[in-house]
């Protein structure tokens, strides 16, 4: 006996189901779901300096490791492996105290590293670096969830944006105009200077000491 022929029923006709208005729109894309330029503005205008400074390279400007490694050892910790670790918080987006000084760090890159060892001495190239990853320590750096990521273009406008709002493009036009100007008399003046011809030196007047 022939068995019915048919095909095989699916699931669900909606490759989609279950998931939320921004994942779907992010399934449908096929990329990653960004942030409003609006959206970005207004978080800019809430942030300190260092952290749109941050967004704005979009990375962080962690210290060299010769630069941040100080007197004694640098490291701060010891794993159950044996490997050392070091943390390097990032100077620009910590936050800054009331009086002006650094502050608890927003990011925090660590560090896993081996000391490779002969008889007991460390070798001359024996400091190897194992992983690194960067620990978001206050979770305020992170935009909520569902909210989309940002781009550091977003920033860049963010932070340019509030310094010519609401200003006459007119006169804005006019004043780098006419900066630009005065920059070039002044270099044309100068490159005159550079070019006129040095007094004599039979010539010079001699001070009357009469």
């Amino acid at each position: 006996m022939t068995g019915r022929k048919g095909t095989t029923a699916k699931a669900t006709d909606n490759p989609f189901a279950g998931l939320s208005v921004q994942g779907e729109q992010q399934a449908r894309r096929g990329q990653t779901l960004y942030a409003t330029d609006n959206d970005v503005a207004l978080r800019a205008q809430s942030e300190e300096d260092g952290v749109v400074a941050c967004r704005e390279r979009g990375r962080h400007e962690f210290p060299s490791t010769r630069a941040s490694v100080t007197d004694g050892p640098p490291f701060t910790d010891i794993t159950d492996e044996g490997f050392y670790v070091r943390r390097i918080p990032c100077p620009c987006c910590r936050h800054v105290d009331e009086d002006g000084t650094p502050g608890l760090p927003r990011v925090v890159r660590v560090e896993t590293w081996d000391l490779k060892h002969r008889r007991g001495k460390i070798l001359p190239n024996g400091a190897q670096i194992v992983s690194s990853r960067t620990v978001y320590v206050d979770r305020s750096y992170l935009a909520d969830k569902g909210t989309g990521r940002t781009k550091p273009r977003q920033w860049r406008n963010a932070a340019m944006g509030p310094m010519f709002a609401g200003q006459s493009i007119v006169e804005v036009k006019r004043a780098i105009l006419d900066a630009r100007d005065e920059r070039e008399r002044l270099a044309a003046e100068a490159y005159a200077r550079s070019l006129a011809p040095a007094e004599p030196e039979g010539l010079r007047a001699v001070p009357d000491t009469a």
